[in-house]
């Protein structure tokens, strides 16, 4: 688990620069020494525009220091991630391309440690796959022992994709070149999507950027025209005043922080932020869910606010008696809500992954065309979130198995029509009534990197409405920063119409 640094952690220039070493880069402190000056010095000018005391000048100058700092931090990490993207985007095609010509992985490997940068650390994990797989004789599963060795160092599940697909086809054989053509598809749409994601977060980041410039300069607005106008309101000494601006100034610069380390992502991230354990917890919270169970739970949180309302009725407290109402229907159908909550979180979830597991399911297809073995073999390697339906799938084939009923009824209950139509063609394969197996195994390929391609674009764009967010928090800032400096002014001047 990755440790939380504390607040004050970059105070320090050694912990500046290690963190940065981290990511391959040197870092000197003499450079976070500079950069501690120039908060010091912008610190001390936006004091005296904002009218600040000493106290208030220190307090923004030590959370400067502390903060500013994870920028620099984030720009060498945002290098780390785009080299690791780049790295591993040019290894999968070269890889891909190398094994549909030569079906041979330690070929194909060596062909990737090529045309891999010198300096990349890629190429050294790559090297090291290559004498594993030569020389470690004595082991079994050396190939898929060496090319885990790359999987650990380049958590991506296309990395993984690309090497299940070798391997099968070295270990077992089939046929593979369909595979490769839709995997290279796929490794062109997520190109695609994260660059135009990456485009999005910089474009969102610059406009937090323009926000927070503005909601500085309209905050100057009080001071400069109080000074110019009416020179006797003196608002600039109160301590709400001091306490605004500070609070205001502390916020923008946290904003500024939240933002760029959200656009300096792991962009071979998994599709789920969810670890295996959540994910089935999810999934079996939604199908176990119970209903009357539940329902006397609601009952009974229900009746606080029931209570709570006739008694404020009784006591003729009109106003609280009346906010007791929908907090009374909201407790009493909580039940349901948090049911459709859980349900559309889970069915997004399962939208993330099922076509990952559709791409073991093609894969296994390539090598045998019993879809009843193949969907057997897939449970190990699925996505957590799908394992529970695919095993109850599973039996139900066991029992039955020229009925279509198991393949229709997988996910059934969340309505994504996506699933559907593609385990209506596994059950074509499986019974032999739909034609030519092997154009429908390339049909579900095809419609499996069209769903490759809108499960990444909705990860992206959960991503996006997180910035949109912080973008929102700027004028949320400047609106409290004015509605503070005009009730201050507000006060003044009556107060020197009461004199």
């Amino acid at each position: 688990m990755k440790r939380k640094t504390s607040f004050l952690y970059y105070l320090n220039p050694g912990n500046v620069s290690a963190a940065i070493k981290k990511y391959g880069y040197a870092y000197s402190i003499k450079n976070t020494i500079v950069i501690y000056i120039m908060i010091i010095i912008l610190t001390v000018a936006g004091g005296f525009v904002f009218w600040l005391g000493p106290i208030e000048i220190c307090v923004v100058a030590i959370c400067g220091m502390a903060m500013m700092p994870r920028v620099v931090v984030n720009g060498y990490k945002n290098m780390y991630e785009q080299k690791r993207f780049s790295d591993v985007n040019i290894y999968i095609e070269q890889v891909l391309y190398s094994f549909k010509k030569t079906p041979k992985i330690i070929t194909a490997l060596q062909d990737a440690e090529k045309i891999i940068p010198k300096d990349s650390p890629m190429r050294d994990t790559i090297s090291e796959a290559i004498q594993y797989i030569l020389y470690e004789y004595s082991e079994e599963n050396s190939l898929e022992k060496g090319l885990k060795i790359i999987e650990r160092q380049y958590k991506c599940q296309r990395l993984k994709d690309a090497h299940a697909l070798m391997l099968k086809t070295e270990l077992i054989g089939g046929d593979y070149e369909s595979s490769v053509k839709i995997l290279l598809s796929g490794r062109t749409v997520w190109e695609t999507e994260t660059c135009k994601f990456q485009k999005e977060c910089k474009n969102r980041q610059r406009m937090i950027h323009i926000a927070l410039a503005l909601v500085c300069t309209v905050c100057l607005f009080t001071p400069l025209m109080i000074t110019k106008f009416a020179p006797a309101v003196n608002i600039m000494s109160s301590v709400v005043y001091k306490a605004g601006t500070v609070i205001m100034i502390l916020v923008s610069m946290r904003t500024y922080l939240k933002a760029d380390s959200m656009a300096s992502v792991n962009w071979l991230r998994n599709e789920s932020e969810m670890t295996e354990e959540e994910q089935r917890k999810l999934y079996r919270k939604v199908k176990e869910y119970d209903f009357a169970r539940e329902k006397r739970k609601s009952l009974f949180w229900a009746a606080f606010p029931a209570c709570l309302g006739v008694l404020f009725f009784c006591l003729q407290w009109i106003y609280p008696a009346a906010a007791c109402v929908p907090v009374f229907f909201f407790m009493l159908k909580q039940h349901k809500i948090g049911y459709r909550l859980a349900k559309r979180r889970c069915g997004v979830e399962i939208a993330k992954a099922f076509p990952q597991w559709l791409m073991e399911i093609s894969l296994l297809l390539q090598v045998s065309e019993n879809v009843n073995a193949a969907v057997a073999n897939s449970i190990r390697e699925a996505p957590a979130i799908l394992t529970d339906g695919l095993r109850k799938m599973q039996d139900q084939i066991m029992q039955n198995p020229e009925s279509n009923e198991p393949y229709m009824n997988f996910m059934k209950e969340f309505g994504i029509l996506e699933i559907q139509s593609a385990m209506g063609m596994l059950y074509s394969i499986s019974s032999g009534r739909g034609g030519d197996a092997g154009l429908q195994i390339d049909e579900i390929l095809t419609k499996n990197a069209a769903l490759l391609s809108q499960s990444e674009s909705v990860a992206n764009d959960s991503r996006l409405a997180a910035l949109y967010w912080q973008f929102l928090f700027p004028s949320i800032i400047g609106g409290g920063k004015l509605l503070v400096d005009m009730t201050l002014v507000t006060i003044a001047f009556m107060s020197m119409n009461l004199y």
